[in-house]
């Protein structure tokens, strides 16, 4: 089975107009902000390109972005293996015609392979590299798997247990050797897959998505003082990786449903944003330290439930404890050190 998802996801729209009725300043309008995941695509409603993300991104003060793979803008001809070498040649060319010189867009791009080819990915990761325009740094595996359909990604997902498969730690090797990273999609109830690849690979750097992404949805809605114990337990195993860097944010995506839009008639505040996220936000931070968690804004995804700036301001508000050094590491240096930007 192949590990590139069959189709272009479904993925949320956004609403311009209902998010300006309660857009905000930004709190801390000198911090640095590196945004360290977002996507780039046409297949949203409206598309989302590197025009409309340089928007959000100037009013939050992010000074550079990394591209993750959405499986957009793949070849349409050619070696089937090789396709996904489009996407990084799209997100390149975005890169070159909206970065300006105090917004990068598209600092690094994370790329999509098939990791059932096992060893046999070393020559599209060089395909991959001579496309980027030197901006390639790693793959991003969507292992994020569950029974139940509302959770679940169907066809466009993975089998259970993807990360610990023979050809999936064959391609793993690969990426060690090459001095590629690893951005790992898993769902909270596969994260012991993650210690486990950690462990065997030592010194393959991976920064797991979405904080975790501890399921809010399906089977697990109504269970979220337990999906949490599971998930602290997981993550507190995690951390004890060196290897392994920890995303703080996702908290919009559907499925993990900590921030939602149903049914609102104004946008959440920051202030409010920032009550839901906290106990999430606390484990990460108590977990992996400020200098191995960074901010993600998962946009244009996140944007379905609350502005960047909104988003910003939220992740200066939980992270108010924390010195003036560990906030640079959390907002922009560990992301800027994991990623070589």
């Amino acid at each position: 089975m192949s590990s590139v998802p069959l189709s272009k996801p479904h993925v949320p729209s956004f609403d311009e107009a209902w998010l300006a009725r309660n857009a905000e300043a930004l709190l801390m309008p000198n911090r640095r902000v590196v945004d360290s995941h977002f996507h780039m695509w046409d297949f949203g409603d409206p598309p989302y390109f590197g025009n409309s993300y340089r928007q959000d991104a100037q009013a939050a003060g992010i000074v550079k972005s990394i591209f993750l793979e959405c499986t957009m803008g793949y070849r349409d001809s050619g070696p089937a293996d090789f396709r996904t070498v489009g996407e990084i040649e799209f997100a390149a060319a975005q890169a070159k015609q909206w970065s300006l010189p105090n917004i990068a867009v598209a600092s690094a791009i994370v790329g999509m392979v098939d990791m059932t080819l096992g060893s046999a990915i070393e020559g599209i990761l060089d395909a991959m590299k001579s496309a980027a325009d030197g901006r390639f740094r790693g793959v991003r595996i969507r292992a994020a798997q569950d029974d139940d359909p509302a959770v679940g990604y169907g066809a466009n997902g993975v089998p259970a247990g993807f990360l610990l498969q023979p050809q999936t730690q064959s391609a793993l090797k690969v990426l060690q050797r090459d001095g590629c990273s690893l951005d790992a999609y898993t769902f909270h109830t596969q994260l012991a897959d993650v210690t486990t690849v950690a462990s065997k690979f030592p010194d393959l750097p991976i920064v797991v998505n979405h904080a975790g992404a501890p399921i809010g949805t399906g089977q697990y809605a109504g269970r979220r003082t337990e999906v949490f114990d599971a998930w602290k337990a997981e993550m507190t195993a995690l951390a004890r990786c060196p290897n392994v860097t920890m995303k703080i944010g996702g908290f919009g995506i559907t499925r993990i449903n900590i921030v939602s839009a149903k049914g609102r008639d104004v946008p959440p505040g920051s202030d409010e944003v920032a009550g839901l996220i906290r106990p999430w936000f606390d484990v990460c931070i108590d977990a992996f330290g400020p200098n191995r968690c960074m901010f993600g804004s998962n946009f244009p995804v996140d944007k379905s439930t609350m502005g960047m700036t909104t988003l910003v301001n939220a992740i200066s508000r939980v992270a108010s404890g924390l010195s003036e050094s560990e906030a640079s590491d959390l907002f922009a240096g560990t992301a800027e050190r994991f990623y070589r930007i």
